[in-house]
């Protein structure tokens, strides 16, 4: 029973993940200041400064274990809560040596007042002040598409008639795929590489690098708190690992909070782990009692639905099918299962047992090679199909409005994606 107990709270977790964080922060807070640094000054003290850009802390007595932190005030613009505040902001640093500290400006934060601090065991010295200027996450849903053939990721702005326009283009970490978005992230969470030792990359738009998360990765699923689970395993033994992602900071969360001895689940029998990770898994119930809902590819045609919960894995079904890809719209999810030549299926599934019910929906346009849905349109899938004559095209896909399809337009000169979500 304790077990039981302790495998529902990691798997809900990341629900209260932001609510920690926040709890979290507040230690960070400079409760004793003193003087280990003599003659300290920041060469940008009272300038403007960009994110990305570097501050250099000068004077006598830093030492390599010195961390830098920043605490970030800004106008919120309401009435009700009209200074923002975050502090405990850990800065990336660059160089250190005894004369100094040179540190970078993070992402993700409004143009803002920035005090900067050096703390050393527990106590704080403030160095200096500046201000940054803007460097939020964007708001609006954009499109991006996952080129592994060219080896980028394109995104587009689309307007309201679907129309879409270039925004960007990054270098993709080799043989990405399974991509995941956390909301005001402003960047892609994927699986790369093959075999037994895939990785979790997070490619951040704002500094256009790739960054690993995790390794021994079989899988990836979006929890009901919207952040980003890996499914870690080796030698068909698994564990859930929470990816510290960094979003906007009206969010004001980063999924890298303290987590309990993590149990684990061993794989069902005739499943290895290179079997899993050909799409992201998704969660099935609520906050607070979740599971989740993932396909294994054994090759051949062959497929199996799983299902993990507080009790561990469990294999559902074995099927036939070109490819099956877990799917949420709405207050549904399930199961999309596609066949080479015929048509995609969406079937439900119980969320107790795990099993699929009929399917009720048929598309019929091509073979979906990816279904996505966003938490910003949560009753919308954006499918990307494959057709034999005109390569892939995009729709998005209003669940609730009679599954009606809308055709994504993009400029002619890009290629064929093998994944498209949408995110921000």
């Amino acid at each position: 029973m304790n077990r039981n107990r302790a495998i529902g709270a990691l798997l809900v977790l990341a629900t209260v993940a932001t609510a920690i964080y926040s709890c979290n922060k507040k230690a960070f807070e400079p409760a004793e200041e003193v003087v280990f640094i003599q003659d300290a000054r920041l060469e940008e003290e009272g300038l403007t400064r960009a994110p990305g850009d570097a501050i250099h802390l000068n004077g006598t007595g830093y030492q390599q274990t010195d961390n830098v932190m920043f605490t970030f005030t800004w106008e919120t613009g309401d009435n009700m809560i009209p200074v923002g505040k975050a502090s405990g902001i850990y800065a990336k640093k660059q160089e250190t040596d005894s004369d100094g500290i040179t540190a970078m400006l993070p992402y993700r934060y409004p143009a803002a007042d920035v005090e900067v601090n050096v703390m050393r065991e527990g106590k704080f010295q403030k160095i200096g002040s500046l201000k940054i200027t803007d460097g939020q996450s964007p708001e609006e849903l954009r499109l991006y598409g996952i080129d592994n053939a060219g080896k980028s990721i394109d995104g587009f702005i689309l307007d309201v008639n679907n129309v879409g326009r270039k925004s960007l283009g990054i270098a993709l970490p080799e043989d990405f795929h399974s991509v995941i978005n956390v909301p005001r992230s402003f960047g892609l969470c994927g699986i790369a590489g093959k075999g037994n030792v895939k990785t979790a990359e997070h490619v951040d738009f704002f500094t256009g690098k790739a960054e690993t998360l995790a390794t021994y990765v079989i899988a990836l699923v979006m929890t009901p708190a919207n952040a980003v689970v890996a499914i870690t395993g080796k030698d068909g033994v698994c564990t859930l690992l929470t990816l510290p992602i960094e979003v906007g900071a009206d969010y004001m969360t980063k999924s890298d909070t303290p987590h309990p001895t993590q149990p684990t689940f061993t794989l069902p029998e005739g499943l290895r782990t290179e079997c899993f990770g050909d799409y992201p898994g998704i969660f099935i119930g609520s906050a607070e009692s979740c599971s989740y809902l993932l396909s294994a590819n054994k090759g051949d045609g062959n497929w199996a639905t799983v299902m993990l919960d507080k009790d561990g894995f469990r294999k559902v079904e074995d099927i036939e099918a070109a490819a099956v890809i877990p799917f949420r719209a709405g207050e549904d999810a399930g199961y999309i299962v596609t066949y080479e030549d015929g048509p995609s299926l969406f079937r439900p599934v119980n969320a107790k047992t795990g099993e699929m019910s009929q399917a009720i929906y048929t598309c019929k346009t091509g073979r979906i090679l990816s279904a996505t849905s966003n938490p910003q349109k949560p009753d919308h899938l954006l499918l990307n199909f494959s057709d034999a004559f005109n390569g892939t095209n995009i729709y998005d896909l209003d669940w609730n409005n009679l599954k009606t399809l809308s055709p994504i337009v993009l400029p002619n000169s890009v290629g064929d994606y093998a994944e498209a979500l949408m995110a921000n």
